[in-house]
């Protein structure tokens, strides 16, 4: 029979051989691969060392929910841009304004927007006349 001849199955006869004659370890090789075994079961048996996440106040519960620093940051931004475009809007911002129809461009245009009647409030009961 030709290596080429072989199959895998042949290889059992030789795995039976070095299984059959395996030496012996030697008592010191034995007493160095026990000592490495229990450091490293040492290692595993110490239980991890619990650390508590620091408890947060009312402000740093808010903050985190806000999604940190970053998120805080840019609400800040947008906000003081808001204000300051609402008290002092850019020319463009009037004119675009008074285009839509949604400001005009005279005192008197405006005046439907004053109240006449402060006491007054408008009631939406259905079951008030029935």
């Amino acid at each position: 029979m030709t290596d080429h001849d072989r199959k895998p199955d042949d290889l059992d006869i030789y795995f039976d051989a070095a299984r059959s004659a395996a030496p012996a370890l030697s008592p010191a090789a034995l007493d160095r691969m026990t000592a490495q075994a229990l450091a490293v079961q040492k290692e595993f048996a110490a239980p991890p060392v619990a650390r508590r996440a620091p408890r947060r106040g009312l402000l740093g519960q808010l903050l985190a929910t806000l999604g940190g620093w970053p998120a805080v940051a840019g609400l800040a931004t947008a906000g003081v841009a808001g204000i300051w475009i609402g008290a002092t809007p850019p020319a463009m911002l009037i004119n675009i304004a008074v285009d839509v129809g949604a400001v005009s461009d005279t005192a008197e245009d405006d005046l439907y927007l004053v109240d006449t009647q402060p006491a007054y409030v408008l009631s939406l009961d259905l079951t008030e006349g029935s």
